[in-house]
């Protein structure tokens, strides 16, 4: 079995993609779009360090001057909805696309609606420790190890 190393350089910050719902609603295509996206981040293996969040596509135009079947995607930022998920990947996974692949089809299953994002945002990040303190004042750590 290959030993996955961390890539020398990575992507930071948080990269978003809107995804339409040809691909949104289609798990093999979300993947392979999911593949080319990583390629263009300089590392077609793995997440490169970087957080991804997919929206659902759903701000619009229609041109009026050219009628209601001139509709054309309106990308601007948009505020997080309640219906967005939080996943967070561990080391061991996100360095390995097999890995986040699998990781997709979790997540997919976890909301259930449909074998698909089914119109959530989902954002995919690295673990993040989340540090909380007992009632003895203790230090505990969860994730992010």
């Amino acid at each position: 079995m290959a030993t996955v190393t961390e890539p020398k350089v990575r992507a930071h910050g948080t990269i978003r993609v809107s995804l339409p719902a040809n691909i949104a609603y289609n798990p093999d295509a979300l993947k392979k779009t999911l593949g080319s996206l990583l390629e263009r981040l300089g590392c077609p293996n793995c997440f490169s360090g970087a957080d991804c969040f997919f929206k659902f596509e759903r701000d619009y135009l229609i041109d009026p001057a050219r009628g209601l079947s001139a509709v054309a995607l309106n990308p601007q930022p948009l505020p997080p909805r309640e219906s967005t998920a939080t996943v967070s990947l561990a080391k061991g996974i996100r360095y390995d696309i097999n890995k986040v692949y699998k990781a997709v089809d979790s997540v997919i299953l976890a909301l259930g609606a449909c074998p698909c994002h089914s119109g959530f945002d989902v954002l995919y990040q690295n673990e993040l420790p989340m540090l909380g303190i007992n009632e003895k004042g203790e230090l505990q750590q969860f994730g992010g190890g």
